[in-house]
């Protein structure tokens, strides 16, 4: 489901996202803690290159956001998220606490790059080829980090964002090792 090969046309339309290059954001519920101030900062910048789409917000927080932003409500969808994953120049996650987000494997495997807060888990999502962690809160940092990524250009990271999602983070793999753990440890 999620992959880079993904078909988008239909998602973006029906949201109308028509700029390219645009950043996602996608939590199952907004707050501060989840860096949605930091998105609405990073919106108002009059010099930005690039679109905000955040997915995951109420009906109160669509109504409120600053011009620049779309937003997009909660989805149970996943085919719909895998398209705005698969279809997003960068994936930002500002989080402010998290352990390890599902948000920033989706993103990998539909071969999207991250930047992330150097908070909790995030940042063992990636490695220097498929994203870029920068520090809690600084917001010229995440915007240097969103400049870089969209000057590279997305085709530079997708294949190794894909690859790391694929090797490091698969599901059955992940599953087998724990039960060949558990096997382990009942035989000692």
């Amino acid at each position: 489901m999620f992959s880079p090969t993904v078909n988008s046309e239909s998602t973006l339309a029906n949201y109308q996202i028509n700029s390219i290059p645009f950043i996602l954001g996608v939590a199952s519920t907004w707050d501060l803690r989840k860096g949605l101030k930091d998105f609405e900062e990073l919106a108002q910048r009059k010099d930005k290159p690039f679109q905000v789409v955040l997915v995951g917000l109420s009906k109160n927080q669509i109504e409120s956001l600053p011009t620049g932003v779309i937003g997009i409500a909660r989805t149970e969808n996943t085919a719909e998220l895998a398209a705005l994953y698969a279809a997003a120049t960068v994936f930002v996650n500002p989080s402010y606490v998290d352990n390890f987000p599902t948000t920033n494997l989706e993103a990998l495997a539909c071969g999207t790059p991250l930047i992330t807060y150097n908070t909790g888990g995030s940042p063992e999502a990636i490695d220097a080829e498929t994203g870029i962690v920068v520090e809690k809160g600084d917001l010229n940092g995440l915007y240097r980090a969103i400049e870089q990524v969209c000057s590279k250009g997305k085709d530079f990271y997708t294949g190794k964002c894909r690859e790391r999602a694929v090797r490091f983070f698969n599901k059955e793999d992940r599953y087998t090792e724990y039960l060949e753990l558990y096997k382990s440890m009942l035989q000692r």
